[in-house]
């Protein structure tokens, strides 16, 4: 069972750093197989098609971004870098795993449920962090909050709406390169401003 592990997890590194780098379309199985020295019959036998295996790299790469978003966070000294610190974390792995994310130029806009699953876990994890940073610094004296989970949304659903006013000026449904940093651009701006807004006055 052990090297069974070993192996699934080796056939998900390598899809990982393929798909980082060519992105799902171009990416193709023989390929992932021969990187690891692999049968093509043994890779699906792990993965029955490349779009299980894409699930399989999305939902361990967001583990691990996870760890490292939590990591970072509680090393911040105040709630407002923490969050500062989230905003940039996650552009930066948006720049470094860009065409990993580009999935609509192979599956369409429409989000397969497993896909949309892990999109979903991985939206609630950024609430909670949101959250906890935000009640860290209600308990500290830094801001003055009364319901931290409304102001969250509040927060996040304006981030939303920076993001979706870029793309709709070009009417595209994924970012280009240059858009992500501008919605960044923006979105550390916002945050500026909104969260100078929850801070007591002295």
């Amino acid at each position: 069972m052990e090297n069974q592990d070993k192996k699934r997890i080796l056939i998900i590194n390598a899809a990982l750093k393929r798909f980082a780098h060519y992105g799902l379309a171009k990416t193709t199985m023989t390929e992932i197989a021969k990187d690891i020295s692999f049968s093509k019959a043994l890779l699906y036998y792990y993965f029955p098609d490349k779009l299980s295996l894409y699930v399989s790299v999305i939902e361990h790469l967001m583990h691990s971004i996870s760890k490292d978003l939590l990591k970072s966070v509680e090393k911040t000294a105040t709630s407002t870098e923490g969050i500062m610190m989230l905003l940039q974390k996650r552009q930066g792995y948006i720049q470094k795993y860009y065409n990993l994310m580009e999935f609509s130029k192979m599956i369409g806009p429409e989000l397969p449920a497993d896909l949309f699953e892990k999109f979903n876990k991985a939206k609630d994890f950024e609430l909670k962090i949101i959250t906890s940073l935000l009640n860290r610094g209600s308990a500290a004296g830094e801001f003055i909050i009364d319901d931290a989970a409304y102001i969250t949304e509040i927060f996040v659903e304006a981030l939303a709406g920076i993001h979706f006013n870029i793309l709709n000026k070009d009417r595209k449904i994924f970012p280009s390169k240059e858009q992500f940093k501008q919605i960044f651009v923006k979105e550390k701006r916002f945050a500026d401003i909104f969260l100078s807004g929850l801070k007591r006055n002295i």
